[in-house]
């Protein structure tokens, strides 16, 4: 068994300048107990770690970090009692749980394992429904794979999109969050076929086969033999050639070259979702002036691609957009950072607004909005926040003919172009209600011209 949980408590002990027997004493347990746990011999019980985790980093946190030290404690005993599970089955050539939430356990001490290794770049391969299945565990499984601060993760599953498949809440957050990450995201979703085998593969270290049969049996395999993983490896490159994409990883730069980017705002009936600086409604007289004075200083081919998309998003804003049927939901704060800092993402590229441009850009919102009483622009309270992993969470272009879901993180040193992007109308659908949901909540409030003109005052 891995003995994360007795090092860290070991050096804990050591930082501090104390003995274990003393550490014992104020815990309440036996010096023999403690001294089992820091050699590893044995493990705390599970029914006691929460309280036996708080008292330790009480009693070794010297009045700081102690929440991250017992956060810390926590993470290292799971690590440590999951692998002592996987270290029993590692030499098996096929080990079996049966049920789904030993199934998500056994995902997670994966993840806590590679994680200890090292490891910074995850794939995951599936056909297994996760945002359906396991919708109510997704959440820990992707705040560990946040927390495991990742250069890349690449995740294919696939998704069954009949009528009301999917709590349309839980379904966006769990995306949501997903895509919130501050590193490279490959993130598909892959259309599901009934009699698809049910196989999930972690790198190429482990792998599992659900077999389901539904109220009679549920049995799923799983194994560390390399030769079983490459045969589940194979089963899943042999599927997914078939399966339509449903949701799909695009490079930005696609984006712009198909016009992606400029059809969200030629349409009508359009909702924007904004957990960054507004970029919509631009006046034409700044974008004239971004061009004519190229304070990015970009140079050949990348200049004139940008200079082709300021023009088309200004003739579109100016013909198209607000003429037609729009909703704008922002954050207060991310509103308030933009008015405050003049950092405006357009096109992929980083533009700072003077305080002048970012006036005018406010209120020329405002006088779109009076003259046209079906755009509309809401603020969210950040009371509210479906951020609950601490990274920046990405934006929503909803319209009757797609979603795309977009992570800039422009208010950061680290540069993030997640972009996601999807035409299959149930998800559409499924975008449709969740926006309509988060107007109806009491901590988004529509706003009036007159009140967002304030804003530039």
């Amino acid at each position: 068994m891995d003995n994360h949980f007795g090092n860290m408590l070991k050096q804990l002990i050591t930082d501090n300048g104390t003995k274990a027997n003393i550490v014992s004493e104020k815990l309440g347990y036996d010096p023999t107990y403690l001294s089992k746990w820091i050699t590893g011999k044995n493990l705390p019980s599970e029914k006691n770690i929460d309280s036996i985790c708080e008292k330790l980093s009480r009693i070794l946190s010297a009045g700081k970090n102690q929440d991250k030290i017992k956060s810390g404690l926590i993470d290292a005993y799971y690590s440590d009692l999951g692998f002592s599970t996987l270290e029993r089955n590692m030499n098996k050539n096929i080990s079996v749980v049966t049920s789904d939430v030993d199934v998500i356990g056994l995902i997670m001490d994966i993840l806590r394992q590679l994680e200890y290794s090292g490891v910074k770049d995850i794939t995951i391969n599936t056909t297994l429904n996760l945002f359906q299945e396991y919708e109510y565990h997704m959440e820990e499984i992707i705040s560990t794979l946040h927390k495991m601060n990742l250069n890349s993760l690449k995740l294919n599953t696939c998704g069954l999109f009949s009528n009301n498949a999917y709590d349309h809440l839980i379904f966006c957050n769990n995306i949501l969050s997903l895509t919130s990450g501050n590193y490279f995201i490959d993130f598909n979703i892959y259309k599901q076929k009934e009699e698809l085998p049910k196989v999930l593969v972690i790198n190429d270290v482990f792998a599992m086969n659900i077999v389901n049969l539904k109220n009679v049996v549920f049995l799923c395999y799983y194994s560390f033999d390399k030769e079983y993983v490459e045969s589940i490896i194979n089963s899943f490159n042999l599927i997914i050639p078939h399966l339509e994409k449903v949701l799909s990883y695009v490079m930005p730069i696609s984006l712009r070259k198909t016009n992606v980017q400029i059809n969200h705002f030629l349409q009508n009936n359009i909702s924007i979702l904004f957990s960054e600086s507004p970029a919509i409604l631009l006046p034409k007289d700044i974008l004239d002036c971004l061009i004519a004075n190229n304070e990015l200083n970009i140079e050949g081919k990348d200049w004139e691609d940008h200079v082709n998309y300021l023009t088309q998003i200004s003739n579109a804003f100016e013909k198209y957009t607000k003429h037609n049927n729009i909703r704008i939901l922002i954050y207060e704060s991310m509103l308030l950072q933009y008015i405050n800092s003049g950092v405006i993402e357009i096109g992929g590229h980083k533009h700072k607004f003077t305080k002048e441009q970012i006036i005018r850009h406010i209120l020329y919102i405002c006088d779109c909005m009076a003259k046209n009483e079906n755009i509309e622009f809401y603020t969210i309270s950040d009371t509210i926040n479906f951020d609950t992993y601490n990274s920046n969470p990405p934006s929503v272009f909803f319209s009757p003919t797609s979603v795309a879901v977009g992570n800039t993180n422009i208010y950061t040193d680290e540069q993030s172009y997640n972009y996601y992007f999807s035409t299959e109308k149930s998800i559409i659908n499924i975008f449709g209600k969740y926006l309509d949901t988060i107007i109806e909540k009491s901590s988004c409030v529509k706003i009036s011209a007159d009140r967002l003109a304030t804003y530039a005052e």
